[in-house]
């Protein structure tokens, strides 16, 4: 999730022109349509109203993001097994071959229980943030340098947010929000800007 080049702010300055001086033809309705979901974005983005942005959001569910109690299941040596239970260590004997000459264990099934983060809320942030950069991108090497300064905001709070790299992809979209996505505001921000973006492409195929 690295920030290209195009993500700073002035690396559209030495552009001549843009697609609007280049491309004088081309129909208004695609100009609008880009206005439009600049405009989006930078709601998004920054903000409006009473309604945070994820520049806000993002590091701030770095600090509150929801994690999830799992357990984890392996096979390890013996010396590294964290306090494993009593039927671990049957079934540890009780596997072939798993005895040295000595009668000590080779291998030991370990089972622990670990925080994570790769949870289905935090995956659709992660849907969110992949979808909006990959918009902003669109409309900075369209020429659209306000967007250039947009992603260079972004990008610096996804830096921030580093949670989002021990994460899967989403298996599902949140058509059917959970509670966390309608009711912790930091998650319910993100759920709206998903929104935002399925209006921009309905509108954008109309």
């Amino acid at each position: 999730m690295g920030s290209p080049a195009s993500s700073d702010p002035g690396a559209t300055g030495s552009r001549s022109g843009g697609s609007d001086v280049t491309d004088p033809d081309r129909p208004a309705a695609s100009d609008e349509a880009r206005e439009y979901e600049l405009a989006v974005l930078t709601t998004i983005v920054r903000g409006g109203g009473r309604r945070p942005g994820l520049v806000q959001v993002l590091p701030r569910l770095q600090q509150t993001h929801r994690k999830e109690l799992i357990r984890l299941e392996r096979w390890t040596t013996g010396d590294l097994a964290r306090h494993p239970e009593p039927r671990a260590l049957v079934r540890s004997r009780r596997r072939p071959g798993n005895l040295d000459e000595h009668g000590r264990l080779r291998r030991v099934f370990d089972q622990r229980r670990v925080l994570t983060p790769d949870v289905h809320e935090n995956r659709v942030v992660l849907h969110v943030v992949k979808d909006v950069r990959a918009r902003l991108v669109v409309l900075v090497d369209a020429g659209e340098a306000d967007a250039a300064t947009l992603l260079w905001e972004f990008d610096g709070a996804v830096a921030t947010a580093v949670f989002l790299e021990d994460l899967s992809d989403l298996r599902q979209l949140p058509r059917t929000p959970t509670a966390t996505l309608v009711g912790d505001p930091l998650y319910r921000t993100v759920f709206l800007a998903w929104v935002d973006l399925l209006h921009a492409d309905e509108r954008g195929a109309a």
